[in-house]
């Protein structure tokens, strides 16, 4: 396979180019494929509201917004792009009051752009913002490859951008003991939408930290009404069971209840813990023995087992 540019562009400034590239064909008929896949791209980001592209202006990185598509000078596509990193503070609100003053709200199409992976969209879509994905790009890329793009440049992100699709699904094609950073990704996305429930991010530490997947948070109290939550959380292939104290001087006697509790009730579920963890704000207070993800004889993911293990440890914990 030819070297790929975007193996190496592969920030969030050299997308942005490719995004405005793409955008900017729309006002250009030299080349009859680009032009109907750049206003199909437009389309896509418009849920299908703009049809009319008698003039598109693209402009990039004004007022600290990545990308800007005027259409017929009336209505706005604005799009806050990223790659690996996420949107903070209230930035999107921001960018989106801005082009109040000089657009209607209805003119207004705000765009949350990710090529990478987000553990949670929620605020994002409570703003206002439609979300566009990595396999959206992706949708619309293909629907140019279809109708005969060879372009190059138009190429090489399609299959850059397939390439990290297929990196984040290798949790389904690779075997447990050789999954990488990516395919943590794409297990916990997956364990997200069975659960209904969770988050995972990175957790820096000292010997350069790991991804991180927390969920099904409890409440509880002492007798001596000391409170604390507590929650399971897994570290790659390290499940644990934490809890964090509503004080940090109480850590060690809530861990001391909560261990009483958990005790007993792994042993009546049969459910084979060890004690582990240190004193702190987030502790653990044991993990599992056993490996909670479950392979089938080739050594390949079995999810339906692994549910199965998560959920029989989930019902120990609603009884605590």
């Amino acid at each position: 396979m030819n070297p790929n540019i975007f193996k190496w562009a592969s920030s969030e400034l050299s997308q942005d180019a490719f995004i405005c590239w793409l955008l900017s064909w729309a006002n250009h008929k030299e080349s009859k494929e680009l032009y109907e896949i750049s206003k199909f791209f437009i389309q896509k980001l418009t849920n299908g509201e703009v049809n009319d592209f008698n003039k598109i202006e693209v402009r990039k990185q004004i007022g600290n917004i990545d990308i800007l598509c005027i259409i017929n000078d009336c209505k706005v596509i604005l799009i806050e792009d990223k790659v690996h990193s996420k949107n903070h503070g209230d930035q999107l609100e921001r960018y989106l009051n801005n082009q109040l003053k000089n657009y209607t709200r209805e003119n207004i199409f705000p765009v949350y752009f990710k090529t990478g992976d987000q553990s949670n969209y929620k605020a994002i879509e409570k703003i206002g913002y439609k979300l566009f994905l990595r396999n959206d790009f992706i949708e619309v890329l293909k629907f140019g490859i279809d109708s005969g793009i060879n372009n190059e440049i138009f190429v090489d992100f399609y299959n850059h951008l397939k390439g990290i699709e297929s990196s984040v699904q290798s949790f389904l094609s690779l075997p447990v003991k050789e999954w990488h950073w990516d395919s943590w990704k794409g297990f916990y996305s997956q364990l997200q939408k069975e659960l209904n429930d969770g988050e995972w991010d990175y957790v820096p530490q000292m010997n350069g930290g790991f991804l991180g997947f927390w969920w099904y948070w409890g409440s509880n109290k002492t007798i001596d009404n000391l409170e604390y939550e507590f929650y399971m959380q897994l570290e790659h292939t390290k499940f644990c069971l934490k809890l964090t104290p509503e004080k940090r001087e109480n850590a060690e006697a809530t861990r001391s209840h909560f261990r009483s509790k958990l005790y007993s009730k792994a042993k009546e579920h049969q459910i084979d813990i060890y004690q582990n963890g240190r004193i702190g704000k987030w502790m653990t207070a044991a993990a599992l023995s056993e490996p909670y993800l479950k392979e089938n004889e080739n050594g390949f993911l079995d999810m339906n087992a692994t549910l199965e293990c998560i959920k029989k440890i989930q019902k120990m914990v609603d009884e605590i």
